[in-house]
């Protein structure tokens, strides 16, 4: 039995993806989690308390865990732990890291430098500068404001003049170097699930057209869209994430798909992707191949996210 310990416990698609794992019988799941009182602790084998990523003993605690659990497979889920994680592997030669390459990763996180490298590699994207640049003086309102580095949609908004980008800048205490002015894109917004070996083999690309969002997705449906899986292969023999990644776009009204976000990650529509038909864990764990071509998955199946309470019994110190 594998022992597999995922980070981002109380994230949404953490508890689906934790559940889907535990009903296959043959895993042993770890999950970690800033919060105590994450709901994944709920659903899991085993749970840890996670101190901050920026903290000095974050890769001193989670080398730890992987020694104390004997664990064969980690996965990150929070932005803010991918690049240090890159560091277990030296520690630890024979552990699995579902990751892509540091330099994707690197790359991508830093949202100015991912747009530097879809231009460098001809790829559409949409029309992005810094707010310190000269050229915001020409805005063309309406626009996406957002930071550099960030996750979640936190602190993007929109903005229609010069003066709201200033009252951006002072509302979250930003510096215009670290925030992006970016192409506010008319057209349906897509998150894609793109499944890479190490080998850079793309297994599986799954389309996912977002129907509502806040923050995470609420529900959404897979779609079929030729244009969008040519894109995420291009992505992969251009800039060689050799992992799973998920890409945030939007298929405008011309039937252009134009990417404004690459994440090097488990996606939190993952229950959507497994739902489809693609189970996207265990593919890369397991290392399994499509026999043909890519993964086949369900089109037009429908996901819709709901609350719900959980109780259990207070810990005791």
């Amino acid at each position: 039995m594998k022992t597999i310990f995922m980070t981002g416990g109380g994230g949404a698609g953490t508890i689906e993806a934790t559940r889907f794992l535990r009903k296959k019988g043959t895993y042993k799941i770890i999950l970690g989690d800033m919060d105590p009182l994450a709901a994944g602790f709920n659903f899991t084998d085993s749970f840890y308390v996670l101190p901050e990523a920026t903290d000095e003993g974050f890769i001193s605690f989670i080398s730890d865990v992987i020694s104390k659990e004997k664990v064969d497979v980690f996965i990150p889920l929070v932005d803010e732990e991918i690049v240090k994680s890159y560091s277990l592997q030296a520690l630890f030669p024979d552990l699995l890291i579902l990751l892509p390459e540091l330099k994707f990763s690197s790359c991508v996180l830093d949202k100015y430098e991912l747009i530097k490298s879809l231009k460098e590699n001809n790829i559409r994207y949409p029309e992005t500068f810094l707010a310190s640049e000269n050229s915001r003086k020409q805005i063309n309102c309406p626009k996406i404001v957002k930071p550099r580095v960030g996750r979640g949609s936190r602190n993007v908004l929109v903005i229609n003049s010069e003066d709201e980008l200033e009252a951006y800048l002072t509302l979250f205490k930003m510096s215009p170097d670290s925030v992006l002015v970016q192409e506010k894109l008319v057209g349906q917004e897509f998150t894609v699930s793109v499944v890479v070996d190490k080998a850079g083999r793309v297994l599986a690309v799954v389309p996912k057209e977002i129907i509502k969002k806040r923050g995470i997705t609420i529900s959404a449906v897979t779609r079929h869209s030729k244009k969008i899986i040519d894109l995420a292969i291009e992505i992969q023999n251009k800039m060689s994430a050799n992992g799973p990644f998920n890409m945030q776009l939007i298929l405008t009204e011309e039937g252009i798909p134009v990417i404004f976000e690459i994440n090097p990650r488990y996606s939190t529509t993952i229950a959507l992707t497994i739902a489809a038909g693609v189970d996207e864990l265990t593919m890369l764990i397991e290392d399994g191949t499509p026999a043909k071509g890519l993964a086949s998955f369900k089109s037009g199946l429908v996901m819709s996210r709901y609350h719900e309470q959980l109780y259990f019994e207070e810990k005791k110190e």
